[in-house]
C-alpha cells in the first residue's frame, strides 16, 4: 500500500509539473474550465493589434472571462466631450434628424455574478453609468432605459461568456428598450407602421473573442479549444407576408449605425428586432471593425443621407468607449455644416 501510495504521489507531482510548463492546459476552475496563466497577467504579453483590444484578460466564475474595458469605472466625455455631443444631436436635429444613443451597458453591469473574485466596484460604475444616460438625455438625445436592463437580475446571459459581443437574446432586451424610447418620441406617432416578425432559423457556436485571446496567451499549442465554444440562436425578421426584411426600396424611416455588434460576422439581429418592436424599417449601416464612429461618418457622407436624411438616427455604441476625441467631432461636425 505504501509503495502504490508513493507512485500515485510521483505522478500526481509529475502531471502538476507538466501542467505548469505548459502554464494554462491543467488548471482548472471550481466549475472545471480552464483556469487563465500567469501569462495573462503580463501586459507585455498583448503583443499584436488582436490581443491589445484584450488587455487585460481575468478570470470570472462558470467559464466567464472579462478584460478592462468590462470593468470601467467611468463612462462618457468630458465636459468639452459632452458639448460636441449635444452640438452633434442639435446639427442632426436641423436636418430632421432625431439622434438616439444607446450606449450598450458593459458585460460586467450586466452580469456581476459572473465576476467571481475579481475586485470591481460595482455600486461606483453602476452610479457613473446612470449618470451617463442622464447627462445624454439632459441634452436633448434619445436614450433608452438600459439602466432598468443593469438593475435588474438577468435569468440568462445577455452577453456571451468568453466574447465581448453581446449574443441574439441582448440584441432583442435592448432593442425592446430602444423602440419603447423611439415610441415615447413625438413624430414617431405620424409615421405609417408595418408588422415586422423575427423568426428562429438556426444556431450556431461561437469561439469567441476572449477565449481566443486566452488561447493565443497561454500557448495551449492544441488545435482543439480549451474553452467549449458558445452555442447561440440566429433570428430572422421579415414584414409580415414578406420573405426578409429588405424587400421594400422605400428609404427607411430608421437608420442604425454602429459596430460588430449590430452588423458582424456573427447575426445577433439588433436590426430586425429593432424594427419588430417599432414596426419602422431599419436600414442597417453599421460597420465591423469600425469602432464607434466609422459607420457614423461613413453614412453621414452618403448620397442617401445627403438625399433624405432619415427619421431617427440610432447610434449602437458599446458604452466602454469615452467619446471623448475633439477630431472626431470637429470632423462630423464640420461634415454636417457642409451638407447644410
Amino acid at each position: 500500500m505504501k509503495n502504490v501510495s508513493t507512485h500515485a504521489a510521483i505522478l500526481s507531482l509529475v502531471i502538476g509539473l507538466a501542467g505548469t510548463q505548459t502554464g494554462y492546459a491543467k488548471a482548472q476552475t471550481q466549475d472545471n474550465y480552464p483556469r487563465l496563466c500567469e501569462a495573462a497577467t503580463d501586459v507585455g504579453n498583448y503583443h499584436n493589434d488582436f490581443l491589445k483590444s484584450f488587455v487585460t484578460l481575468q478570470q470570472g466564475d462558470d467559464g466567464w472571462l472579462f478584460r478592462d474595458h468590462d470593468l470601467r469605472l467611468t463612462f462618457g466625455p468630458g465636459r468639452s466631450g459632452m458639448q460636441k455631443l449635444g452640438e452633434l444631436q442639435q446639427a442632426l436635429k436641423a436636418k430632421g434628424t432625431t439622434l438616439v444613443m444607446v450606449p450598450i451597458p458593459t458585460r460586467a453591469l450586466v452580469h456581476p455574478q459572473a465576476l467571481g473574485d475579481i475586485d470591481y466596484n460595482l455600486s461606483r460604475s453602476r452610479r457613473a453609468y446612470e449618470r451617463y444616460l442622464k447627462q445624454l438625455r439632459g441634452m436633448g438625445i434619445v436614450v433608452p432605459d438600459l439602466e432598468k436592463l443593469v438593475a435588474s437580475d438577468v435569468d440568462k446571459p445577455l452577453f456571451f461568456a468568453r466574447d465581448h459581443h453581446w449574443n441574439s437574446r441582448g440584441a432583442r432586451a435592448v432593442a425592446r428598450y430602444t423602440a419603447r424610447a423611439i415610441q415615447r418620441t413625438h413624430d414617431y406617432e405620424n409615421l405609417e407602421k408595418q408588422q415586422f416578425l423575427s423568426h428562429y432559423i438556426d444556431k450556431d457556436n461561437n469561439h469567441g473573442s476572449l477565449q481566443r485571446a486566452a488561447e493565443i496567451l497561454c500557448e495551449s499549442g492544441d488545435s482543439t479549444p480549451r474553452y467549449p465554444k458558445e452555442s447561440f440562436k440566429i433570428y430572422q425578421t421579415a414584414l409580415a407576408g414578406e420573405a426578409d426584411l429588405f424587400g421594400d426600396e422605400q428609404a427607411a424611416d430608421i437608420v442604425l449605425v454602429g459596430t460588430s455588434n449590430s452588423q458582424g460576422k456573427l447575426w445577433y439581429n439588433f436590426s430586425g428586432f429593432l424594427s419588430q418592436y417599432t414596426n419602422l424599417d431599419v436600414s442597417n449601416e453599421a460597420v465591423s471593425g469600425g469602432g464607434y464612429d466609422g459607420s457614423l461618418m461613413q453614412f453621414l457622407r452618403s448620397d442617401a443621407f445627403k438625399q433624405q436624411p432619415p427619421k431617427y438616427l440610432v447610434w449602437e455604441i458599446p458604452s466602454y468607449y469615452t467619446l471623448g476625441s475633439m477630431a472626431f467631432y470637429e470632423q462630423v461636425l464640420q461634415l454636417l455644416k457642409e451638407e447644410s
